[in-house]
């Protein structure tokens, strides 16, 4: 009786599944088959995202129902201060995860089946890992590279801002102006928004508010605080704002040294690791040569130098 291998039942089940979700993925493109709503509104999104679009947009509608209501906020508000607000939707990303685990466990499933190398089973337990949790830490890392530009560019508009109300405009005009003249760049994106919001109608306190959650940044949150404190007690914005670009100045200052003081802490690793090896091999070889010249070293020495 013919008996089949397990790498073939193996290969067999995966072809199997494979075709079996195939077929379901096909099925279910008829059955969703409901208008895509308009996405003009959208940004570029990046490239991962970009090829398996079609998946999350088929997806992410039976995904949503399934997020938890405190986790779907909470990536909302990740999203928002990354400034992706306009890119993707909570549900995209987290539908994102579960098919990138899907594509990276069938590929090294497959290639599992003609391996048993043990390297080879390492490396696709930590790609099927990184698969899944690649989105998530994209996303992090998104947000914590716009908060670190933020709290580099938003001293320059609070400068602008405090220029502009010494040449005599009030603190609308001054903030319209300043925002006019800046770089494209985080904090210009974001106080246009601001901008927008207060000429469609919207309270300046509650705009000044959801900026400052939005952007979920600390110079920021204060700067907001501040105003809104100024304009509750009849303070003068000015006097506010010129103490809010040198509190800026100072702590920008204080990060400037804080991380050059860090620098030569963070430089122990590469030097010890890649360095100091070579080091000690140049001085190690130095040293087996003028053993080998006076003739005190031993055979093996002499035979690795001939």
């Amino acid at each position: 009786m013919f008996e089949l291998s397990p790498q073939a039942l193996i290969a067999g089940a995966l072809s199997g599944i494979g075709i079996a979700c195939a077929g379901s993925f096909i099925a279910l493109l008829f059955i969703n088959s409901r208008a895509i709503e308009d996405e003009e509104w959208r940004d570029t999104p990046p490239f991962i995202f970009r090829i398996f679009r079609p998946l999350t947009r088929l997806f992410a509608h039976y995904v949503k129902p399934k997020i938890p209501e405190t986790y779907y906020q909470k990536l909302s508000n990740k999203m928002s201060t990354a400034g992706l607000s306009y890119t993707l939707v909570p549900e995209e990303l987290v539908t994102l995860r579960f098919i990138l685990l899907f594509v990276v466990s069938l590929i090294f499933g497959t290639l599992l089946t003609f391996s048993q190398q043990f390297e080879l089973r390492a490396a696709s337990l930590v790609f099927i890992l990184l698969s899944f949790f690649y989105p998530q830490l994209w996303l992090n890392d998104k947000v914590k590279m716009r908060r670190i530009k933020i709290e580099r560019e938003f001293p320059f508009l609070l400068d602008l801002l405090v220029l502009a109300m010494q040449a005599g405009l009030n603190y609308s005009t001054s903030l319209s102006q300043s925002v006019v003249n800046l770089p494209e760049s985080a904090v210009k994106e974001e106080f246009s928004r601001l901008l927008r919001e207060i000429r469609a109608g919207k309270d300046r306190r509650a705009a000044l508010n959801d900026m400052g959650q939005r952007m979920d940044v600390p110079s920021i949150s204060n700067f907001v605080a501040a105003i809104n404190q100024a304009e509750e007690t009849g303070g003068e914005i000015g006097d506010v704002l010129k103490a809010q670009a040198k509190q800026r100045r100072v702590e920008r200052f204080n990060n400037a040294e804080k991380a050059a003081n860090q620098a030569p802490v963070k430089m122990i690793l590469p030097l010890v690791l890649f360095l100091f090896p070579v080091l000690f091999m140049l001085v190690g070889f130095v040293m087996m040569a003028k053993a080998v010249e006076a003739g005190v070293a031993p055979d093996w020495i002499a035979s690795l130098l001939t």
